[in-house]
C-alpha cells in the first residue's frame, strides 16, 4: 500500500472497518498508513488518533510493548496540543494496557490522571467509568479496600444509575453510617 493509493481519511475509514471485524493485522497497517499521510500532510491531531487507534489494536494482539510505545506518543502529542479530553482517553488506554500488563503501579497513575482530567472537563460519566476500571484493577490486586473505596467514587460520579448502582449506593451509606459508630474506628 502506498500513499497515492489511500488518502488518510479513506485508510482510516478502512481501518475502523477491519478493526470491527476483528482483522487486526490489516486495521493496524491501515492505521498506520493513515498516520503516516497525516504527518505528512501536517495534522498532527489526526495523527495522533492514529497512533491511539494503532495502541489498541496492539493491545488486541498483545504486543504490549508496541502499545505503550503508540499510546505514549499520542498521549504527548495531545498533552502538547492541549487537547485535554483525547489525552484523557488515551490515558485511560494506557492504563488499561498498564493493568494487563501487571504494570500496576503505573496504571493506577495513569487512571487517576484519567479521573483528574475527566474532573476538569466535567466528565461525570467518564470519570465513573474510569474509577470503575480502577476499582476492578485493585480488586484483582488484592486490594479489596481500596477497590470497595474506588468504586463508591465510581458510583457517586454516576449522574443516572440504575437500580442496582441506587442500591448499592444505599448499602454503602449504610455500611459508612455503622462505621462511623462502630467502636473499632
Amino acid at each position: 500500500m502506498s500513499d497515492e493509493i489511500f488518502d488518510p481519511q479513506t485508510a482510516e475509514a478502512e481501518g475502523q472497518s477491519l478493526f470491527a471485524q476483528e482483522e487486526y493485522q490489516e486495521a493496524a497497517e491501515r492505521f498506520a498508513l493513515a498516520q503516516h499521510a497525516y504527518v505528512k500532510a501536517g495534522n498532527g491531531l489526526k495523527a495522533a488518533e492514529m497512533l491511539n487507534n494503532l495502541g489498541v489494536v496492539y493491545r488486541r494482539v498483545r504486543k504490549h510493548k508496541e502499545a505503550a510505545n503508540a499510546l505514549e506518543e499520542a498521549r504527548q502529542i495531545f498533552s502538547g496540543l492541549g487537547d485535554q479530553p483525547r489525552e484523557a482517553q488515551v490515558l485511560g488506554n494506557l492504563g488499561g494496557l498498564y493493568s494487563k500488563m501487571k504494570r500496576y503501579d503505573e496504571a493506577e497513575a495513569c487512571f487517576q490522571d484519567t479521573v483528574d482530567l475527566f474532573q476538569k472537563l466535567d466528565d461525570r460519566v467518564q470519570q465513573s467509568e474510569t474509577l470503575r476500571a480502577m476499582a476492578i484493577m485493585q480488586f484483582k490486586r488484592g486490594q479489596r479496600s481500596k477497590a470497595l473505596a474506588t468504586y463508591e467514587d465510581a458510583l457517586y460520579f454516576l449522574p443516572n444509575p440504575n437500580f442496582l448502582q441506587r442500591l448499592t449506593r444505599f448499602l454503602l451509606k449504610i455500611r459508612n453510617m455503622i462505621l462511623r459508630w462502630s467502636p473499632f474506628r
